[in-house]
Protein backbone atom coordinates (compact mmCIF):
# COMPACT_ATOMS: atom_id res chain seq x y z
CA UNK A 1 0.00 0.00 0.00
CA UNK A 2 1.09 3.56 -0.90
CA UNK A 3 0.29 6.94 1.17
CA UNK A 4 -1.57 9.51 -0.53
CA UNK A 5 -1.97 13.20 0.39
CA UNK A 6 -5.11 15.37 -0.15
CA UNK A 7 -7.63 17.90 0.67
CA UNK A 8 -11.05 17.95 0.35
CA UNK A 9 -12.79 21.15 1.03
CA UNK A 10 -16.30 20.87 2.27
CA UNK A 11 -19.10 23.21 2.74
CA UNK A 12 -21.17 23.30 6.40
CA UNK A 13 -24.71 24.23 6.77
CA UNK A 14 -23.40 25.55 9.96
CA UNK A 15 -20.64 28.13 10.71
CA UNK A 16 -18.26 26.05 12.61
CA UNK A 17 -16.47 27.93 15.74
CA UNK A 18 -14.08 26.63 18.11
CA UNK A 19 -16.82 25.54 20.54
CA UNK A 20 -18.38 23.44 17.43
CA UNK A 21 -15.61 22.69 15.37
CA UNK A 22 -14.98 19.45 17.50
CA UNK A 23 -18.60 17.94 16.86
CA UNK A 24 -17.73 18.10 13.25
CA UNK A 25 -14.41 16.83 13.77
CA UNK A 26 -15.33 13.97 15.78
CA UNK A 27 -18.62 13.29 13.12
CA UNK A 28 -15.75 12.81 10.85
CA UNK A 29 -13.97 10.10 12.46
CA UNK A 30 -17.14 8.45 13.75
CA UNK A 31 -17.69 7.90 9.85
CA UNK A 32 -14.05 6.20 9.68
CA UNK A 33 -12.23 9.01 8.82
CA UNK A 34 -9.55 8.45 11.08
CA UNK A 35 -6.55 9.32 8.90
CA UNK A 36 -7.29 13.12 8.17
CA UNK A 37 -6.81 16.72 9.97
CA UNK A 38 -9.45 19.00 9.89
CA UNK A 39 -9.45 22.54 9.90
CA UNK A 40 -12.11 25.24 9.16
CA UNK A 41 -12.55 29.13 7.91
CA UNK A 42 -16.26 30.27 8.33
CA UNK A 43 -18.09 27.60 7.03
CA UNK A 44 -15.57 26.21 5.30
CA UNK A 45 -13.83 22.83 5.85
CA UNK A 46 -10.15 21.84 4.54
CA UNK A 47 -10.21 18.22 5.23
CA UNK A 48 -6.36 16.98 5.07
CA UNK A 49 -5.68 13.54 4.59
CA UNK A 50 -2.52 11.03 4.55
CA UNK A 51 -4.60 7.88 3.93
CA UNK A 52 -2.81 3.92 2.51
CA UNK A 53 -4.09 2.57 -0.39
CA UNK A 54 -3.38 0.84 -3.70
CA UNK A 55 -4.12 3.68 -5.39
CA UNK A 56 -5.27 7.40 -5.75
CA UNK A 57 -8.59 7.23 -7.32
CA UNK A 58 -9.77 4.73 -4.35
CA UNK A 59 -8.23 6.68 -1.65
CA UNK A 60 -10.38 9.36 -2.83
CA UNK A 61 -13.22 8.24 -3.64
CA UNK A 62 -13.03 6.23 -0.06
CA UNK A 63 -12.44 9.62 1.94
CA UNK A 64 -15.44 11.67 0.00
CA UNK A 65 -17.85 8.42 0.51
CA UNK A 66 -16.90 8.76 4.28
CA UNK A 67 -16.80 12.31 4.77
CA UNK A 68 -20.14 12.40 2.75
CA UNK A 69 -22.00 10.51 5.22
CA UNK A 70 -21.94 13.82 7.94
CA UNK A 71 -25.17 15.10 7.19
CA UNK A 72 -24.12 18.80 7.34
CA UNK A 73 -21.57 18.64 5.03
CA UNK A 74 -21.33 19.08 1.50
CA UNK A 75 -17.96 18.28 -0.38
CA UNK A 76 -16.97 20.77 -2.95
CA UNK A 77 -13.79 19.80 -3.99
CA UNK A 78 -10.64 18.02 -4.21
CA UNK A 79 -8.05 20.42 -3.15
CA UNK A 80 -5.04 18.36 -4.92
CA UNK A 81 -4.46 21.31 -7.58
CA UNK A 82 -6.91 21.11 -10.29
CA UNK A 83 -6.15 24.75 -11.70
CA UNK A 84 -2.72 26.19 -10.34
CA UNK A 85 -0.34 28.91 -10.26
CA UNK A 86 3.40 27.85 -10.97
CA UNK A 87 3.96 28.43 -7.29
CA UNK A 88 1.46 25.61 -6.88
CA UNK A 89 2.47 23.43 -9.73
CA UNK A 90 5.90 23.87 -8.34
CA UNK A 91 4.78 22.77 -4.91
CA UNK A 92 3.31 19.73 -6.25
CA UNK A 93 5.70 18.58 -8.39
CA UNK A 94 9.11 19.47 -5.98
CA UNK A 95 10.70 21.39 -8.67
CA UNK A 96 10.98 25.37 -8.48
CA UNK A 97 8.79 27.86 -9.10
CA UNK A 98 11.73 29.73 -11.06
CA UNK A 99 12.78 26.12 -13.02
CA UNK A 100 8.67 26.32 -13.99
CA UNK A 101 8.43 29.64 -14.91
CA UNK A 102 11.76 29.37 -17.04
CA UNK A 103 9.49 26.32 -19.14
CA UNK A 104 6.91 28.72 -19.41
CA UNK A 105 8.60 31.37 -21.38
CA UNK A 106 10.34 29.43 -23.42
CA UNK A 107 13.73 30.04 -21.74
CA UNK A 108 14.25 26.56 -20.61
CA UNK A 109 12.93 23.43 -22.10
CA UNK A 110 11.38 22.68 -25.74
CA UNK A 111 9.07 25.70 -25.46
CA UNK A 112 6.28 23.32 -25.49
CA UNK A 113 4.92 24.00 -21.93
CA UNK A 114 1.43 24.19 -21.54
CA UNK A 115 -0.34 27.23 -21.78
CA UNK A 116 -2.15 29.11 -19.02
CA UNK A 117 -6.05 28.38 -18.87
CA UNK A 118 -7.76 30.97 -16.52
CA UNK A 119 -6.53 34.92 -16.20
CA UNK A 120 -3.90 34.55 -18.99
CA UNK A 121 -2.91 38.08 -19.59
CA UNK A 122 -3.32 38.48 -15.27
CA UNK A 123 0.35 38.14 -13.50
CA UNK A 124 -0.43 34.85 -11.86
CA UNK A 125 -2.07 32.82 -14.82
CA UNK A 126 -3.50 29.88 -13.84
CA UNK A 127 -2.73 26.65 -15.23
CA UNK A 128 -4.34 22.89 -15.82
CA UNK A 129 -2.65 21.07 -13.04
CA UNK A 130 -3.71 17.57 -15.25
CA UNK A 131 -1.47 19.26 -18.48
CA UNK A 132 1.29 20.81 -16.53
CA UNK A 133 1.90 17.14 -14.79
CA UNK A 134 1.07 15.12 -18.22
CA UNK A 135 4.11 17.71 -19.52
CA UNK A 136 6.78 17.21 -16.89
CA UNK A 137 6.18 13.33 -16.89
CA UNK A 138 6.64 13.05 -20.12
CA UNK A 139 9.93 15.26 -19.88
CA UNK A 140 10.97 12.76 -16.94
CA UNK A 141 11.03 15.27 -14.74
CA UNK A 142 8.37 14.02 -11.83
CA UNK A 143 7.51 10.30 -10.77
CA UNK A 144 5.19 8.21 -12.94
CA UNK A 145 1.53 8.17 -12.11
CA UNK A 146 1.42 12.32 -11.41
CA UNK A 147 -0.48 13.04 -14.34
CA UNK A 148 -2.89 9.84 -13.85
CA UNK A 149 -3.48 11.49 -9.98
CA UNK A 150 -3.96 15.19 -11.68
CA UNK A 151 -6.57 13.52 -14.18
CA UNK A 152 -8.38 11.62 -11.68
CA UNK A 153 -8.72 14.44 -9.41
CA UNK A 154 -9.98 16.78 -12.50
CA UNK A 155 -12.90 14.24 -13.21
CA UNK A 156 -13.44 13.88 -9.37
CA UNK A 157 -14.07 17.29 -9.08
CA UNK A 158 -16.18 17.12 -12.01
CA UNK A 159 -18.54 14.37 -10.82
CA UNK A 160 -18.77 16.86 -7.94
CA UNK A 161 -20.34 19.58 -9.53
CA UNK A 162 -22.63 17.39 -11.51
CA UNK A 163 -23.76 15.89 -8.33
CA UNK A 164 -24.64 19.30 -6.55
CA UNK A 165 -26.20 20.47 -9.67
CA UNK A 166 -23.92 23.22 -10.40
CA UNK A 167 -23.56 22.02 -14.53
CA UNK A 168 -27.07 21.59 -15.60
CA UNK A 169 -26.99 24.71 -18.08
CA UNK A 170 -23.38 22.92 -19.59
CA UNK A 171 -24.96 20.80 -21.83
CA UNK A 172 -26.60 23.78 -23.57
CA UNK A 173 -23.29 24.94 -23.79
CA UNK A 174 -21.78 22.10 -25.10
CA UNK A 175 -24.40 21.92 -28.34
CA UNK A 176 -23.61 26.05 -28.76
CA UNK A 177 -19.78 25.29 -28.97
CA UNK A 178 -19.29 22.65 -31.34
Amino acid sequence: MKEFEFALVASSLENITVENGHIVSDAIYEAGADDCTVTSKGNTLIIDFIRESDNYETAVLSAIAQVSQVETLTIKSVDAGQYVGLSDAAELSNLTRSALSKFSKGERGDGTFPTPFLRVQGKAPLYDWAEIARWLEAKGLVESGIAENARITGNINMALKLQHGELEEVSRYVSLIQ
